[in-house]
């Protein structure tokens, strides 16, 4: 009953001072916004940077080909003249058979038409274990099989966004697109996939506008897109004469990427230098392609999530030291200003212990309306920043819980003292003073 009376006191006081209660929360009110904001920014961020690696898969590995230009795309030319090959991807397998799967792409130039209508779309030439690799799903049909890479078979696998463009809700499979010059046999549609917005350190291609075809076909019948521009003595006019007269064998025409994927995650930094190692030796140490570990980009991008935290939580300490300095000198002055009811609750009884209880009761009263009031604008500020910046946020219980723990520590920390005072007043100096 004496906790509960107090309780009752503590709230009686707060709305007997509207106006000086309330700038006395407003330190914890943005304190706790801002540890419930920051908590909700970076769940948000980990869950994004999960999903977007649950998307490029956490055993997998990614070698790219790399844009060079100047000196660096001149020696690459004379030293490795296709860049990225197909012939990478044969070594590595041959080098590495612990990989699961070795899978060579390739994005080409295409221009996709059905009718008279121009499709927005990216051309891939690839191999069966594409679909697997990529954790792709189909919506209907098959994928490629390696009957249609070995025999340049004319046919092809689509995107949801691309089957929607090109056949609206009607059903493609056995249909005919034109890519370039000539005529492809749907055999597959791949389902929806929804892809993140990929802000937090690396990003995964939408693959819902996506075409694949056999990789021996990309090769042999589109150029290769590669994202370089050449300068003009980047290539003699003799060696163009002779790339146009003599194609290369298969095995030295470029590609865009080669994908390993792994039995486990855990080796997929042993499967990152063996790689390298074997691609070194074979372009004569020439940088022109980069490996892309996925796992390692989310490891960089919860280490960036850290470091944020910290500097967020910096700020909300600040905050809360600040307010809980308002709420000490606010108390003290309380316990100046009310030294004859201290004096009169002493002499019919009152201990010291009670009159400390009290005032640290006040002071939890404040802190904690000051903390169910920072947990509202916190959650509105993580809405505001979710909109406006388009962040994911997410709002959990634990942030509640420890937002709730926070008021109720400042409320402890700096009601003490000022409930010690109170309680160290002897009555009848209380009562002269009052």
């Amino acid at each position: 009953m004496k906790i509960w009376s107090a309780i009752l006191t503590g709230f009686s006081e707060l709305f007997a001072h509207k106006l000086r209660s309330l700038l006395t929360m407003f330190g914890v009110i943005f304190g706790i916004a801002s540890v419930i904001s920051m908590v909700s920014i970076g769940a948000g961020a980990r869950q994004e940077a999960l999903e977007q690696i649950k998307l490029m898969g956490v055993n997998v590995i990614q070698v790219n080909r790399k844009t060079l230009s100047g000196d660096l795309a001149r020696d690459a030319e004379r030293n490795s003249p296709g860049g990225l090959t197909y012939g990478d991807a044969l070594a590595i397998k041959s080098l590495y058979p612990k990989a699961r799967l070795i899978v060579p792409v390739c994005r080409v130039f295409a221009d996709v038409k059905q009718e008279d209508r121009t499709i927005p779309s990216k051309v891939f030439g690839t191999t069966a274990d594409y679909l697997e690799a990529a954790r792709l799903q189909l919506a209907a049909g098959r994928f490629l099989d390696q009957h249609d890479v070995a025999n340049l078979s004319p046919v092809c696998v689509i995107g949801y966004d691309v089957k929607r463009a090109a056949f609206f809700s009607g059903n493609p499979i056995g249909k005919l697109i034109r890519m370039g010059n000539k005529d492809y046999r749907i055999i597959g549609v791949l389902q929806e996939r929804v892809m993140q917005a990929g802000k937090k350190g690396f990003s995964v291609r939408d693959m819902n506008q996506d075409i694949y075809i056999p990789i021996t076909v990309a090769m042999e019948e589109f150029k290769v897109y590669l994202e370089q521009a050449l300068p003009p003595d980047y290539v003699t006019f003799m060696q163009l004469l002779d790339r146009m007269l003599k194609r290369p064998p298969m095995e030295e025409r470029p590609v865009t990427q080669v994908i390993l994927q792994l039995p486990d995650e855990r080796q997929t930094w042993d499967a990152a230098f063996v790689a390298r190692r074997i691609l070194e030796r074979r372009h004569k140490k020439i940088a022109d392609f980069e490996i892309v570990i996925p796992a390692e980009l989310l490891k960089q991008s919860q280490e960036t999530q850290r470091i944020f935290n910290i500097v967020m939580g910096a700020i909300a300490s600040i905050s809360l030291l600040v307010g809980g300095i308002g709420i000490m000198n606010i108390m003290l002055a309380t316990v100046t200003q009310r030294q004859r009811e201290i004096g009169i609750r002493r002499c019919v009884g009152a201990s010291r212990a009670d009159i400390a209880r009290q005032f640290l009761l006040e002071c939890l009263v404040i802190t904690s309306l000051g903390g169910l009031v920072g947990i509202a604008l916190g959650i509105k500020m993580a809405d505001i920043i979710s909109g406006f910046a388009h962040w994911p946020t997410i709002v959990s219980g634990q942030a509640v819980a420890l937002s709730i723990f926070v008021a109720v520590f400042t409320g402890v920390v700096f009601g003490i003292y000022p409930a010690m005072r109170a309680a160290s007043i002897e009555p009848m100096e209380a009562l002269r003073a009052g």
